[in-house]
């Protein structure tokens, strides 16, 4: 069975800043929404890795990596597309109808 998300992206990027900002403390935000420690640490884990990454890149830039991986998916897709095409000529060439 499928588990349903108890918070919404918007809800957790709330609780991250809350943690991140200090405002509040660890074990103050964890009762306020009702969330384990453990649970707490990893959104704002995965708020600072985000940040990491985009800190330093041009807003509205895309990421290099992605951008690589896109050009790698069309290559293999052309590669596929190649492939299927010479495999149909070589039945079509060995078909004795």
């Amino acid at each position: 069975m499928a588990r349903v998300a108890k918070f919404t992206g918007e809800q957790k990027f709330e609780i991250a800043l809350e943690l991140i900002s200090g405002r509040l403390s660890h074990s103050e935000v964890c009762r306020k929404y009702d969330i384990s420690s453990t649970y707490a640490y990893k959104l704002k884990d995965r708020a600072l890795e985000v940040l990491r990454q985009g800190i330093g890149r041009p807003a509205g830039r895309a990421d290099p990596e992605l951008d690589r991986l896109r050009r790698r998916v069309s290559d293999l897709e052309e590669l596929a597309g190649d492939q299927a095409l010479a495999i149909r000529l070589l039945k079509k060439r060995h078909d004795p109808a």
